[in-house]
């Protein structure tokens, strides 16, 4: 699966990246537990170090969580496992599965792939029938890769506001890793959908799907057919 950026670069701040997701709570689960979905089986693709699919483990009898970063999968096996949680180091072109899934999640790792339609066609593949598919990514309007300024300059106007949030000790770290090089050079390599762009290509390939802003990025929900005759 081709990428435009190093599909490992989370492994060079693999500790930090999951120090300041859980910092963030609810940021990446909201959306997706207000869906109030539940199920047999459900699938994280890009799942990280783990957060989503914890919180999916409450509604779901299976939960599969899939990334291709080494590091982020032994935090996630380390910090976020219960009997029914698989996690597995694999690229989502590599997962096949017969059985499918109730619920097809994904947060933020879609603009990471070249073939961005391949990677939705794939998705959508895996969702059983009367499943679900909830996706979210980035997008933005202005230009397809925001510059530097417009996440070191929020992190600098929000820190007084993070300190009574967080405390002044994980305030700093939240301040030092938006201006990290490993985290700013992943986010200079990324390259997003314009929200126009973004409703064209998902409804394009979930016919009558919903979509949710949420600001920085859009959510995607859609419903698989339950039968043929649904799809004619």
């Amino acid at each position: 699966m081709t990428r435009t950026a190093d599909p490992r670069s989370f492994d060079r701040f693999a500790p930090d990246y999951d120090r300041f997701v859980s910092l963030l709570p609810g940021q990446n689960t909201a959306w997706l537990l207000g869906l109030g979905l539940k199920g047999k089986r459900a699938l994280d693709a890009g799942c990280g170090s783990g957060h989503a699919v914890e919180a999916l483990a409450d509604g779901f009898e299976e939960v599969v969580g899939l990334d291709l970063s080494a590091p982020l999968i032994g935090i996630a096996k380390a910090k976020r496992t219960r009997p029914h949680v698989r996690y597995l180091l694999k690229d989502l072109f590599d997962l096949e599965d017969d059985g499918g899934y109730d619920l097809v999640y994904s947060h933020t790792m879609l603009h990471h792939l070249e073939d961005y339609r391949a990677g939705l066609e794939h998705l959508k593949s895996l969702a059983r029938p009367g499943g679900t598919v909830a996706l979210i990514d980035n997008v933005c309007d202005l230009y397809p890769t925001p510059p530097r300024k417009a996440y070191t300059w929020p992190a600098v106007w929000s820190f007084p506001a993070e300190i009574r949030r967080v405390g002044l000790r994980d305030a700093w770290f939240q301040l030092r890793f938006w201006h990290s090089r490993p985290w700013l050079a992943h986010l200079l390599s990324d390259h997003y959908l314009s929200r126009e762009q973004f409703r064209e290509l998902y409804g394009s390939v979930f016919p009558g799907a919903r979509f949710d802003d949420l600001g920085f990025a859009l959510a995607m929900v859609w419903t698989a057919p339950t039968s043929r005759s649904e799809v004619q």
